[in-house]
């Protein structure tokens, strides 16, 4: 074979790697890293059945200035942790996140959960903290002051809109803690942006779930949920049926098709979050979980509707598509 021949797949080769390089965009090429999100520890201040407490939390602050504060809860038996992921992606998402671990079981209620004692008073003081988060000589910035400190983002300062935000039985905690925000201290109440919930969970004792709901749907309060399929872990999805009967909201949230109670831990979940389902979590759902997260609370923050993540867009349609979620019957 003569030499000419020889050179053509040599030749071809060059022209390909020259328009592979040509396809980059110059800007990508030329755009800096954007810096990482940053995470410390930094407790808060507060108290509970009439005795001082410290809440541990975990804040999350993302490459630039925040557009909003969550309040970032978890569930049952669970602690900060294990809600990791989604933490790292709101603060990729441009939020401040805020994630305290609280006792699971306490003897005066101060708790995730209402089980010996009923939390509902805790809750409200949490909720309390949060509303007062702006004011400087508050628990909260007192806390944010020492962690963007050990950040090195002394740059940050708290946003005025806040989400508020749970998992399991910390879904139900916020739920309660928003209502009770909005009848203490409704102008700090305005502040708040709306409620995104993780297969949110209401306990077996009470009604103060169902009660909050309904009075949040009367007040046009946006709640974004996130489902898994009904089973043990999540009180066989008593929580969301709630949610669907008061929030009073043309479109709710979706449903995971094949979404277990640890969806929204993911990666961050442990041997105990494991067995409890036995099973582990998707990390398709996961990815789904934190993309329609974070676009549905932007737009929450914003006040606006970014099409794609609802009924009618293309990616929103697309996972109804492959089957991957389905939406939220209301009313």
């Amino acid at each position: 074979m003569s030499g000419r021949w020889l050179r053509w797949p040599l030749i071809a080769t060059l022209a390909a790697m020259i328009v592979l390089v040509g396809a980059t965009p110059p800007s990508a090429s030329a755009a800096p890293a954007a810096r990482p999100e940053v995470v410390v520890s930094s407790s808060i201040a507060t108290e509970c059945a009439g005795k001082p407490v410290r809440v541990a939390a975990r804040w999350y602050f993302p490459p630039g200035q925040p557009a909003a504060v969550v309040w970032l809860q978890h569930g049952f038996s669970r602690t900060a942790a294990n809600l990791d992921i989604v933490a790292r992606a709101y603060a990729n998402a441009g939020f401040l996140v805020v994630s305290p671990t609280l006792d699971s079981v306490n003897l005066g209620g101060c708790a995730v959960a209402y089980n010996i004692a009923d939390n509902a008073a805790f809750a409200r003081t949490i909720g309390g903290v949060f509303g007062s988060g702006q004011e400087l000589d508050s628990p909260l910035a007192a806390s944010l002051l020492r962690a963007r400190d050990a950040a090195g983002r002394t740059d940050v300062t708290m946003p005025y809109r806040m989400v508020f935000s749970g998992h399991s039985a910390g879904g139900e905690f916020v739920v309660v803690a928003a209502d009770a925000l909005r009848r203490a201290d409704p102008v700090a109440y305005r502040r708040l942006a709306g409620l995104m919930l993780f297969d949110p969970v209401n306990s077996f004792f009470g009604g103060r779930f169902t009660a909050a709901a309904e009075t949040l749907g009367a007040n046009r309060l946006p709640i974004r949920v996130i489902a898994s399929q009904p089973s043990v872990s999540n009180n066989f999805g008593q929580g969301v049926s709630v949610l669907q009967r008061t929030t009073r909201q043309a479109f709710l949230g979706s449903r995971l098709v094949t979404g277990i109670h640890i969806d929204a831990e993911g990666e961050s979940t442990d041997l105990i979050g494991e067995l409890s389902e036995l099973a582990v979590p998707r990390p398709r759902n996961g990815r789904v979980l934190r993309t329609l997260a974070t676009g549905w609370s932007s737009d929450m923050v914003a006040d606006t509707v970014t099409a794609t993540y609802y009924p009618g867009g293309r990616y929103y349609d697309h996972l109804l598509d492959t089957r991957t979620v389905t939406t939220l019957p209301v009313g």
